[in-house]
């Protein structure tokens, strides 16, 4: 991939020709002499994106002409130095991917989104090492980076600073620079890529490597493709009246091709949802099941999919709540040999170990009134996944995935597991 940057310095007060614009016309006018004025930067990473510097501490302008050119020269030269700084870093991230832009490449869009992308992360460095990033008290400037907030138009209409320097127009008749045919993706030669991206081991650090360039901007991309995988699916029965409330979020939803249906259900429209799909995987196309953390009245019908669908475990991925939000209800006992009655599932606490990183706990199923034999399940409680975010360090899922494959050994005539978030 090729970059061109395109850099500008705009000077304040040096626009002679005001006096002849309209009064409601916005104009870089001259400054009054001994006039003190304060500035403060906006800087728009998209239409609606954008992010304010506070105000500058107060600048006063020279009395005298001499004062005025010396402050300019001052600024150029602060200019000039940070733009050999820029240059540097530029030729040193050229040099270091090199070799990767001759094996990848992107289209023409990815290349303005990427420079445009480069481009705001550069003027934010501008900002930091001005000393205009930071919240003002009193001319002080604590060491604390601005962070950028989106706008949803809750503010006065004006013309940006994008409008008024005509941005976008100018990135606009960048070259584009040669377009290769090599493929986005470090994938195994021949697969169809609009089904399967397998990437060989010994070329997945370096796939990673490139996809996380740019601020991971191919996984972006690529995000952008997965995201509507699927949507053209349908989903009545989560929708259907009886079944809204037993969806935690109305925005995850179990298609109906492939959902969970409870046998024992009752004769009421929605007796047989649970927010559930099976998964399929290596093995088979019921792999595991997908289900949603339960809530109080969906407990019982999780624990009766349990029992219908033989699971030999469950796999917990959240805690039960996390910064004071309920993210999954506790369906199971506190204390060891206790028992609670779901329905007519007896759950009996039979044993519960922790480790840094999760629980494992071996549960009890029996059916209250019925003479089948009782079934151990196997409880695997995660607890190291933040909401809105992922682990520090992947040793964690690694060691839990240990833990789970030594107690459930991987075979073909497993019943799913159900894993749940």
């Amino acid at each position: 991939m090729q970059f061109v940057s395109n850099q500008e310095l705009t000077a304040v007060g040096i626009d002679q020709t005001c006096e002849d614009l309209p009064s409601d016309t916005v104009c870089n006018g001259p400054l009054k002499a001994g006039t003190n004025y304060k500035f403060k930067l906006r800087l728009f990473t998209a239409t609606n994106l954008f992010s304010d510097t506070d105000f500058s501490e107060v600048i006063t302008t020279e009395v005298a002409a001499r004062g005025a050119i010396l402050k300019i020269a001052v600024l150029a030269l602060a200019v000039a130095v940070l733009l050999g700084i820029l240059g540097v870093l530029f030729t040193s991230y050229w040099n270091r991917s090199k070799k990767a832009r001759a094996a990848y490449a992107s289209s023409k869009e990815s290349q303005w989104a990427a420079l445009k992308m480069i481009m705001a992360e550069r003027a934010a460095d501008c900002l930091a090492k001005l000393g205009l990033d930071g919240t003002m008290h009193n001319g002080e400037i604590p060491n604390q980076q601005a962070h950028l907030q989106p706008s949803f138009g809750h503010h006065r209409r004006c013309r940006s600073l994008r409008e008024r320097t005509g941005v976008d127009h100018r990135l606009e008749r960048l070259p584009s620079g040669p377009i290769h045919k090599t493929p986005l993706y470090t994938v195994i030669t021949g697969v169809n890529t609009n089904k399967s991206r397998p990437v060989k081991i010994a070329d997945f650090a370096e796939h990673v490597r490139m996809m996380a360039a740019d601020s991971d901007f191919r996984f972006s991309e690529e995000y952008e493709i997965l995201r509507n995988v699927g949507c053209g699916q349908s989903y009545t029965a989560a929708e259907l009246p009886a079944n809204k409330p037993k969806n935690r979020f109305t925005n995850i939803l179990p298609y109906d091709h492939s959902r969970v249906r409870l046998m024992q259900a009752g004769d009421h429209e929605g007796d047989d949802y649970v927010n559930a799909n099976f998964m399929p995987g290596y093995s088979s196309r019921r792999e595991f099941i997908a289900a949603q953390g339960p809530l109080p009245t969906t407990r019982d019908a999780f624990w009766q999919m349990a029992w219908e669908q033989c699971c030999p475990a469950i796999i917990a991925l959240t805690k039960c709540v996390e910064k004071g939000r309920d993210k999954c209800h506790q369906y199971w006992p506190d204390a060891e040999h206790s028992s609670v009655v779901y329905s007519d599932i007896e759950v009996t606490l039979l044993s519960e170990t922790p480790f840094e990183d999760c629980t494992i706990r071996e549960l009890r199923l029996k059916k209250v009134h019925d003479s089948s034999p009782p079934r151990i399940i196997w409880h695997f409680h995660y607890m190291a996944w933040p909401d809105f975010g992922v682990p520090d360090h992947p040793q964690g899922i690694i060691r839990f995935a240990l833990m789970f494959r030594s107690r459930i050994p991987h075979s073909a005539m497993n019943k799913p597991t159900i894993v749940h978030c």
